[in-house]
C-alpha cells in the first residue's frame, strides 16, 4: 500500500516538473516573437546604374502644317477627312477657279495681241533702220521708232507677267500636302467661303512617324545634357516606355525664364503614341556597371543600412555614389549576397533582433 501511494506521488511530481517545463519554453518563444522586429529584406546584387534626369512635357508631332490656301474664294472640294493618312503631293483642298480660268483666257489673248504688236514693233524698227543708214529719215523718226519698241517689248513683259501671275493662283487653288501625315484637324467644310484674313486652317497635316518633346532646363541641369544622349518617354496609357535621343540642345538662355531648350524625340512607327498628351522624359547622363543598386529607403541618413544575419540586423556604414528619387548607388560597405533591410529599417538599432517577413 505504502508503494503504491510512492509511486502516484512520484507520477504526479514528474507531470508537474513537465508541465512547468513546457510553460517556461513557450513563455521563452513568446517573448522572442514580441521583441523581434518585423522586417522585408532584399539581396545585394550587382548590377547597372543609370543616373538620370526626369521632366515632364508634352508631346508633339516631328512636323505640322496648316492647309491654308493663299487666294480668296468659295472652297469647291474636300478630299480628305479626319484621320486620313496622306502622301506627300496628295491633293487636299481645291478652290473654285472658274473665274480665274476666264481671266486666264483673257490674259492669253493679251499675250497674244501684246506679241503681234512686239512683231510690227520689231519690222518697223529694222526699215527705219536700214531708212536711217541711208539718211532718208529724221533722227526724230528714228528715236520715235526705237521708243516704239521699246513700248512694244514692255506690253508684252507685261501681259506675260498677268499670264504668269494667273497660272501660280491656279496652282495655288490646288492644296496639296506638304509631306507624309495624318489629318487632325478640319476647319471648313465643301463650299464655305475663305478668306486669308481669317487665318483658320482648312486643315491640319501632321507627321506622327515621330514625336518629340520640348523641355526647359535649368543652368544647374544643362551641362549635364548633350545632343545623343538616351532618352525614354512614359506616358500613362502605355505599359511599356518608349525610347529616343536628345535631338537639339540650346546654348543660350531664355531671356525671360533663364532656362535652355532641349528637344527629344522618339520613334513612333506604331502610332501608339499621340500628339497632344502629356509624358515624362528620362534623359539618360551616367552609367555606372556593376554597382551595388538598393531602394532609396533602405539607406538611414544617407549614411548606413542594416544587414541581417541569422535573425539580428547589425548596422553599416555605407558609402553613397549617385542617387536617383527612387535608388541609391552603394561605393562600399554591402557586399554582393547581403540580406539588406529594405522596410523597418528606421526603428532598428545595431543587433536588433528581427523576424524577416515574405
Amino acid at each position: 500500500m505504502k508503494a503504491t501511494k510512492l509511486i502516484l506521488i512520484l507520477a504526479l511530481s514528474l507531470f508537474l516538473f513537465i508541465g512547468c517545463g513546457k510553460e517556461e519554453e513557450s513563455d521563452k518563444t513568446t517573448d522572442w516573437i514580441r521583441k523581434a522586429v518585423p522586417v522585408q529584406v532584399e539581396t545585394a546584387m550587382s548590377q547597372n546604374f543609370v543616373s538620370t534626369l526626369a521632366y515632364n512635357g508634352s508631346l508633339l508631332a516631328i512636323q505640322t502644317a496648316r492647309i491654308i490656301p493663299e487666294i480668296p474664294g468659295k472652297i469647291e472640294a474636300l478630299h480628305v477627312q479626319i484621320g486620313d493618312y496622306v502622301r506627300k503631293g496628295r491633293t487636299l483642298v481645291q478652290m473654285d477657279i472658274s473665274t480665274m480660268l476666264l481671266q486666264h483666257r483673257q490674259a492669253e489673248a493679251g499675250v497674244s495681241v501684246a506679241r503681234a504688236n512686239l512683231v510690227d514693233a520689231g519690222k518697223n524698227w529694222e526699215r527705219v533702220q536700214t531708212l536711217h543708214s541711208e539718211n532718208a529719215v529724221s533722227q526724230q523718226q528714228f528715236e520715235k521708232m526705237k521708243l516704239g519698241l521699246d513700248a512694244a517689248q514692255a506690253q508684252m513683259n507685261q501681259a506675260q507677267a498677268g499670264l504668269d501671275l494667273l497660272k501660280m493662283q491656279l496652282d495655288k487653288a490646288t492644296l496639296t500636302a506638304p509631306f507624309d501625315g495624318v489629318i487632325t484637324q478640319k476647319g471648313f467644310n465643301q463650299g464655305d467661303l475663305f478668306s486669308p484674313a481669317v487665318m483658320m486652317p482648312v486643315f491640319t497635316l501632321q507627321d506622327v512617324s515621330s514625336i518629340k518633346v520640348e523641355l526647359q532646363v535649368t543652368s544647374q541641369e544643362i551641362m549635364s545634357i548633350q545632343k545623343g544622349q538616351n532618352a525614354t518617354l512614359t506616358v500613362d496609357y502605355l505599359d511599356d516606355p518608349v525610347h529616343g535621343t536628345v535631338t537639339l540642345v540650346g546654348v543660350a538662355a531664355d531671356p525671360l525664364s533663364k532656362t535652355f531648350f532641349v528637344e527629344c524625340q522618339f520613334f513612333n512607327q506604331s502610332g501608339h503614341l499621340r500628339a497632344g498628351t502629356f509624358g515624362q522624359v528620362d534623359i539618360a547622363i551616367e552609367e555606372i556597371d556593376h554597382v551595388m543598386v538598393v531602394p532609396r529607403n533602405s539607406v538611414i541618413d544617407k549614411s548606413h543600412m542594416f544587414v541581417v544575419e541569422e535573425n539580428y540586423a547589425y548596422q553599416r556604414d555605407v558609402e553613397i555614389l549617385q542617387e536617383s528619387l527612387e535608388e541609391v548607388v552603394i561605393g562600399s560597405g554591402l557586399s554582393e549576397g547581403d540580406l539588406f533591410v529594405t522596410s523597418g529599417a528606421f526603428i532598428l538599432a545595431d543587433s536588433s533582433l528581427v523576424q524577416v517577413e515574405d
